[in-house]
């Protein structure tokens, strides 16, 4: 699972972070400003500062905020002067919008605040739906608004063009204030405020709701927040119940608000939704009352404190008592009054000042007492309310500016370890009862947005100056002085000096008028000290604001690296203590914990009175003795390795009930057992283990089928909804009866299966723990992750000639086999191959036929597709006119022949046939004699087969090759662990994967995981969560008396389906495919649609299928639209998070100048880039075999977002953009490994791509209609080629390809297939080697050689 950060500030108003994955607290650097109130969500916090303003921080983003500014030009043709800018009076405006609703006038266009700023010049977009536009960037239409072409006919009457410019957000990993209310920021300040609405439903992605409370009580509500914008717009009022006066606000991650008055009170606003993100109504919730006793106005219980989670709500009373709020939907909660507010409240034990719910409903909390931070233990969807409260107990590292540094200096360290923590669990605890209450609600009223809403999202920006003694130069004991004087000496220097960019005056707001591109020399500089304020309009000028363009030193450990590492000390600048924090607020809206997996916060030792560990205690004495006692018996049984053993083999049987698929048939009723014969012999050796598999009839009267272990190539999981199956696939089994598939009872008797046949395989084929580091990689259909070794294959198959040269050899008995004999041959035969063929022409021959066969030539025509057959040598002997013919078949057509009249074969004899390739011709040699030398007439390694015929009787052929031969039939594919979609190796023990959530993760050398249950496996095995989206789509056909309506003509697809129409689906009967999958979320529209949708979420067309748009048509007669369901995947194997980033494509490669620069495989670099979720590219440095997870990323900037990426050995990137473009990386050399620009590769009229790939046999490319394509005439002059080449698509298309020493793919029926024949004169090969159809989706043999 992705680590997560918990926040929390002290009572010094001191930020810290304590991560998932860490065991020790971090504190945010110092910079001058303590916090009142922080609240959390990933990578973005708000807080209340020491001033009462409100401030942002962003964190933890590898790739930074950039946003496209867009402006269209637009121009209209005149009959006199051509096409001009003047526009009709009807007409749009000269720049404006994509809809030509909006002025866009480029000198119009400003940074929204200061703490952003511009990326480049105003430049014009030179793309229209993935076509290339001329230099000057027009595109033609009739009128506006119409559809534009790239080129222009002879009613295109206007025209325009777009012009595009970046704006970066420079205030990354620093606080940055956003604008008061007011011009006087006391006249107003903030109390609280909250950030949430992560998850409102079918809202796009990235949004968020943030509310805030004034020092007035009121409401406020800031618009346009998303991760794009992470300071939003403007702050707006949002009336409330009258006398009701806010004190404290609650927002949850669906957005449900909760809300407490000054008088105790609670109230709920309601009809949060995408549309309307503000809210509607509020609703009144009593307070908790004690079971036995009425609510008093004054008297009674108020609450002090709410918090708002998924599918929760907790608060804190004046007693500090928490509560529970049961019946709480978070999903429901902006259409349903019922689901917001809840059915009652549970009283809960403890002694609780403030509490938080995470986004996953768990809980922490600050106690009243000790002012310590619990964790609510055992919180499940099946008991939202948990067990117990564990206090969370973890080192500290603080900075040197801390005053709790004088604590620390002045205790000894007993009194401050996490032992003497539990004294303060007494005060934790004072009641032993949990009492629930039910109370009604009543609605007060539905309120409408206040018209006068607050000042533009204008922020402050506080000088430099007077931050220069508490933060550029911090007194050596800082801890001693009196917090509330340098709060107030602070706040009234920073009211004197606000600056307001309405109001304030002219003498301090300066505007500027020019451009400048001047970039910060220092984009770390953005603090509280720097960036306390931005002036909304205004950009930052290098002299007015020098302050900002400036490095400062005193900036290099800020939070940015803070917040990258858990290992790193900061050069001193912070250290690690144990020492007593007294919290005032936790933030848990950006933390996740898994309660399966629950972080190593907690340390709940027995200690000895004085706070230390007894090291002395009995028990611990007897587990000691005990241990001893053990080892010194292991000794003795050593000694017994002389004797001989009673057993030398063991075994065992296991079997089961299952269901058996006939070939093409239905399942049927079946009894399977597993033999298993295993030596106690070294089990490193081959050959020491056996077994067999056998399917039997439920009598047991008759076998179905039976095969030995050693067989079996692959076993692996392809369950259904509520039908758990397996595949084993085995190489010598018929081809109607592989694979063979099981259905069992339920998931965890497959499972079991699994496991067994798992293990015994990997036993068998002698593969254990972490796989060669040039495996081939594959994942399938349900993310299960295999490796293919080949390393025992190579062992076995290495022999040493009798000239003393060393090949790999394959032997292969043919005695049972007749002609006509057709054999693979999987190398082909290119210079070094021999072949050796043994056997007997039989006394009534009359001719014989030796052949090396290529793949056919295939032209695809109009109407038909045409198969040309290819000899590479066809050796004739031919007994009734005494002579040998030898010649080659080039597109079905003979060539010259030669004939040779030495007769060497003759009938009734043996005979031993030898063909070697070497150089420029094959060698032929008859019983150890040469025959004859032919020249070559077609390239030897495009061979494929052998073929013979005639009255002959083959014994023996050997195959010897200069390479391992690889026959793709009998590759055993081994399951490492893991839930992966896509998976990358780089050849030297690198491994990166990308899960369907888009969390990259690395392979840390293990094996084992879910699959195995808890049978041996090797390495850490981590917990693995994974979400997958269902989606199921709603069709309609419109009628011209009903309109839209569920009746459809008879041709046409069902009314529930998926994506083609073609397969029958519902909402009712999708199920989940396994046990480890649960349902997050119910069924919801899905607004966010390829090709957008209206309010309804319907997509119209003018038929089915063709291409749907948003809003309806007058010709549009169907519409659709696509609901969404997500579930969890829960599993494990060896893997561990990458980063916090979210990657849609990624490759590995070792280049050629750093593997000849660098002998040891451990040091070598492997350059990794990868494609952010928003399509930008990302390079990760530092990454080597020992240090796999690299350092850091480095961003590069992308016009066009990108899905993916390769990078082949000479260094070169390519990439493939959203819109099916190819961009070449420019400009990349060994001292800039970044490249300059990216320059666009054409493709042919009407393609678009999909994926890419590069390796040593050139850039391959899939195409949107599953065609692959190779890139020609690739030299070092013209590294980008000059042309693509497809390769005719005669079969089901293609899924995925990867190029490495060789080119491999997937086809759409999950087949894994081999180019073969690939050379400098045809890079796209002749044919294909297909090997099991194992539901593939992807491949990784870039490190494969």
């Amino acid at each position: 699972m992705p680590s997560s950060l918990l926040f929390a500030s002290s009572s010094e108003g001191r930020v810290y972070t304590l991560s998932t994955s860490s065991a020790g607290w971090r504190e945010f650097p110092y910079l001058g400003l303590e916090f009142k109130k922080i609240s959390a969500v990933p990578n973005f916090m708000w807080a209340i500062g020491g001033d009462r303003q409100v401030y942002v921080h962003v964190h933890l983003l590898d790739v930074p905020i950039r946003v496209k500014e867009e402006s269209y030009e637009n121009e209209r043709w005149l009959p006199s002067i051509g096409f001009s800018k003047m526009l009709l009076p009807t007409d749009r405006f000269k720049y404006s919008s994509a809809d030509g609703g909006q002025d866009r006038s480029v000198d119009k266009i400003r940074l929204p605040s200061m703490a952003w700023q511009w990326d480049g010049d105003w430049h014009l977009d030179l793309e229209l739906d993935g076509q290339q536009l001329p230099e000057d960037g027009w595109m033609y239409a009739l009128d506006f608004p119409a559809s534009y072409s790239v080129k222009k006919s002879w009613n295109s009457y206007v025209r325009r063009r777009k012009w595009i410019r970046f704006r970066r957000y420079a205030a990354l990993n620093s606080w940055c204030a956003v604008a008061p209310l007011h011009k006087d920021p006391t006249q107003e300040p903030f109390i609280d405020v909250s950030i949430g609405g992560m998850s409102v439903p079918n809202a796009a992605p990235g949004t968020f709701c943030v509310w805030a409370i004034t020092a007035h009580g009121r409401a406020m509500f800031r618009t346009g927040v998303t991760s794009s914008a992470p300071e939003g717009l403007r702050w707006t009022a949002i009336n409330t119940p009258s006398g009701s006066e806010l004190t404290q606000i609650s927002v949850g991650p669906t957005g449900l608000v909760w809300a407490v008055l000054y008088n105790g009170r609670v109230i709920v606003r309601t009809g949060v939704t995408r549309d309307n993100l503000s809210g509607e109504a509020w609703l009144d919730v009593k307070t908790p009352t004690v079971s036995g006793s009425s609510p008093a106005p004054n008297g009674g219980l108020r609450v002090v404190q709410v918090s708002v989670g998924m599918d929760a709500v907790w608060c804190v009373t004046n007693d500090h008592h928490a509560w529970f709020r049961r019946g709480i939907k978070g999903d429901a909660a902006g259409i349903s009054e019922d689901a917001a507010i809840g059915k009652g409240w549970v009283e809960m034990v403890g002694n609780i000042a403030m509490i938080s719910v995470a986004p996953n409903d768990q809980v922490f909390a600050v106690g009243a007492s000790d002012r310590a931070l619990y964790f609510r233990s055992g919180v499940t969807s099946a008991d939202p309310t948990g067990k117990k409260w564990r206090q969370i107990q973890c080192s500290m590292q603080i900075s040197r500016t801390s005053s709790s540094i004088s604590i620390v200096s002045h205790k000894s360290g007993s009194s401050s370890t996490p032992g003497s923590k539990h004294q303060s669990f007494s005060n934790l605890y004072s009641k032993e009862k949990e009492k629930g209450v039910v109370e009604t609600c009543a609605a007060i009223e539905t309120i409408v947005h206040s018209s006068a809403s607050s000042s533009n999202g204008t922020v402050s920006r506080l000088k430099n100056d007077r931050w220069n003694v508490s933060c550029d130069s911090p007194p050596t004991n800082i801890g001693s002085l009196n917090l509330n004087e340098r709060h107030k000496r602070r706040t009234a220097v920073s009211l004197r000096e606000s600056v307001h960019a309405s109001s304030a005056p002219v003498a301090d707001v300066t505007v500027i008028s020019g451009k400048f591109e001047t970039q910060l020399k220092n984009p770390r500089a953005w603090s509280p000290v720097r960036s306390v304020g931005s002036v909304v309009g205004t950009e930052a000028h290098p002299e007015s604001d020098s302050a900002v363009f400036e490095s400062d030193s005193t900036m290099h450990h800020g939070s940015d690296a803070f917040l990258g590492d858990d290992d790193d000390d900061h050069a001193g600048s912070q250290f690690w203590t144990e020492c007593e924090i007294m919290w005032s607020c936790v933030a848990s809206g950006a933390v996740s914990v898994d309660t399966n997996n629950i972080p190593n916060w907690f340390n709940e030792q027995q200690f000895a009175g004085d706070g230390k560990v007894d090291v002395n205690a009995n028990w611990r004495k007897d587990i000691l003795t005990k241990l001893t006692r053990r080892q010194e018996d292991l000794a003795k049984l050593e000694q017994t390795q002389r004797f001989e053993k009673a057993v030398e083999l063991s075994s065992w049987i296991k079997s089961a009930d299952a269901r058996y698929q006939r070939p093409g048939g239905e399942y049927e009723d079946c009894v399977i057992e597993l033999e298993w014969v295993s030596s106690n012999t070294d089990s490193s050796t081959s050959g020491s283990d056996s077994g067999t598999f056998t399917v039997v009839n439920p009598d047991g009267a008759s076998t179905k089928i039976q095969f030995s272990l050693s067989d079996i190539t692959c076993v692996q999981c392809c369950s259904e909804p509520s039908a758990p199956r397996l595949a084993i696939h085995a190489s010598h089994l018929p081809v109607n009866c592989s694979p063979v598939k099981l259905q069992f009872p339920s998931d965890a008797e497959m499972e079991d299966w699994l496991s067994h046949l798992s293990s015994v395989c990997s036993q068998i084929n002698v593969l254990m723990g972490k796989p060669a580091n040039n495996a081939i990689w594959v994942t399938s259909e349900l993310g299960d992750v295999f490796a293919f070794d080949a390393a025992n294959m190579r062992a076995q198959q290495m022999e040493d000639s009798s000239k003393g040269s060393s090949g790999y050899v394959e032997r292969m008995d043919v005695s049972t086999c007749e002609t006509p004999y057709n054999n693979t041959l999987y190398n082909g035969m290119p210079c070094g191959t021999e072949l050796t063929i043994s056997g007997c022409v039989y006394d009534d021959a009359d001719q014989i036929r030796f052949d090396l066969q290529c793949h056919s030539n295939i032209k695809v025509l109009p109407h038909r597709v045409d198969k040309f057959r290819v000899i590479a040598l066809h050796l004739n002997p031919r007994f009734n006119e005494r002579t040998t013919v030898l010649n080659s078949m080039n597109n079905s057509e003979w060539m010259d022949e030669i004939r040779n009249d030495k007769m060497v074969f003759a009938p009734g004899a043996t005979f031993t046939l030898k063909m070697r390739a070497l150089e420029s011709y094959y060698q032929i040699l008859v019983n150890d004699e040469p025959y004859a030398n032919y020249k070559y007439r077609t390239d030897p390694e495009s061979v494929s087969c052998l073929y013979v015929s005639g009255r002959v009787k083959i014994f023996n052929l050997h195959y010897r090759s200069p390479t391992p031969i690889i026959s793709l039939k009998h590759m055993y594919w081994r399951q490492i662990g893991g839930h992966i979609r896509r998976v990358y190796n780089s050849g030297v023990g690198v491994v990166w994967g990308i899960a369907c959530d888009n969390t990259a993760w690395v392979y840390n050398g293990g094996w084992g995981g879910s699959f195995l249950k808890g049978l041996e496996g090797s390495g850490k095995i981590n917990v693995m969560i994974d979400s997958h989206m269902y989606y199921v789509y709603e069709n309609q056909r419109w009628n011209p008396i009903s309109g839209f309506t569920t009746k459809s003509l008879p041709t046409d697809r069902h009314l529930w389906s998926d994506a083609s129409g073609r397969q029958k689906r519902s909402k009712e009967h999708t199920k989940l495919f396994s046990t480890h999958c649960q349902w997050i979320s119910d069924w919801a529209i899905d607004y966010n649609i390829p090709g957008g949708a209206d309010k309804e979420g319907w997509q119209y067309a003018i038929d089915f299928p063709a291409s749907y748009h948003g809003q309806k048509k007058l010709t549009d007669c169907v519409r659709r639209r696509r609901w969404v369901k997500k579930c969890r995947l829960t599993s494990s194997g060896p893997w561990h998070e990458l980063s916090h980033s979210k990657i849609l494509d990624a490759a590995l490669q070792v280049l050629d100048d750093d593997a000849d620069s660098t002998k040891d495989d451990e040091d070598v670099p492997i350059t990794a880039w990868a494609i952010a979720s928003n399509g930008d590219v990302l390079i990760r440095h530092g990454v080597t075999a020992s240090n796999p997870r690299g350092d850091s990323w480095e961003h590069i900037a992308s016009e066009q977002p990108l899905i993916g990426i390769t990078v082949a050995p000479s260094g070169q990137v390519w990439t493939v953009a959203r819109n099916g473009m190819v961009f070449y990386r420019y400009g990349i050399s060994n001292l800039n490994r970044a490249g300059d620009a990216w320059e666009q590769v054409v493709a042919p009229s009407g393609v678009t791509f999909k994926a890419i790939s590069a390796g040593r046999l050139g850039i391959w490319a899939l195409d949107n209609q599953n065609r692959l394509a190779v890139r020609r005439e690739i030299t070092k002059t013209f590294p980008e080629g000059s042309n693509w080449q497809f390769l005719p698509n005669v079969d089901c298309g293609f899924r995925s390809v990867s190029v490495g020493s060789e080119v491999w793919a997937v086809m759409c029926n999950g087949v894994i297939c081999k180019r073969c024949g690939i050379t400098k004169d045809n890079p796209a090969g002749v044919g294909w080697n297909l090997g099991i159809a194992g539901q593939w989706t992807h491949v990784s043999v870039e490190g494969y050689m």
